[in-house]
Parts: C-alpha cells; sequence; structure tokens
C-alpha cells in the first residue's frame, strides 16, 4: 500500500471517528431534553465530565430549558456540528488525496 492510499484510509478512519462522536453527542442533546433521563440512564457523570472536556469558553453556553422539564445543550450541538464538518472535510480530503 502507498503512503497516500494510507493516508486516505487514516483520514477516513479519523472522519468515522468524529462523525461517530456526534451522533453520541446528537443523542445526548436529545435526552437531556427530557426530565431524568440522564438520572435514569446513569449518565450524570458523563455529562459532567463532557461539560468540563468542553473547552472554557463554550462549556454551559446556551443551557435552554425545555418543555419537557429537561435542557437543550447548545453547547454540545455546537460540538456536534463541528463534528459533523470536521467528518465532511475529510471525508472530502480522503476522496482528493485517493
Amino acid at each position: 500500500m502507498d503512503s497516500r492510499r494510507a493516508l486516505a484510509v487514516a483520514l477516513s478512519l479519523l472522519g468515522l471517528a468524529f462523525r461517530s462522536f456526534a451522533f453520541v453527542l446528537c443523542a445526548l442533546t436529545v435526552a437531556l431534553c427530557f426530565n431524568g433521563v440522564a438520572t435514569m440512564l446513569g449518565i450524570v457523570s458523563f455529562v459532567v465530565d463532557l461539560t468540563r472536556a468542553l473547552p472554557d469558553i463554550i462549556a454551559g453556553y446556551g443551557l435552554i430549558p425545555t418543555p419537557f422539564g429537561g435542557v437543550f445543550r447548545f453547547d454540545f450541538a455546537v460540538v456536534a456540528a463541528v463534528c459533523f464538518l470536521a467528518d465532511h472535510l475529510l471525508g472530502r480530503i480522503s476522496q482528493t488525496i485517493h
């Protein structure tokens, strides 16, 4: 396997990782819109750790209460959008290299 093809495969795998993380963040964002879902699923500590892992400039930004008793996490939604964008760009670069 030549180096260009190896780079294309590596970029594709990195894009897949970004896409997978974005899907997890989207599911988490939707789940947190409902009251008590995080407690039922036992993911409260995961959400707190994920919030701490975000850059300070965006962590906790845009917490919007929902009519379902939960909260919409705008910071998670923005990070998911950036991950989807990174996945798209890595896929395009991978196709160009390949």
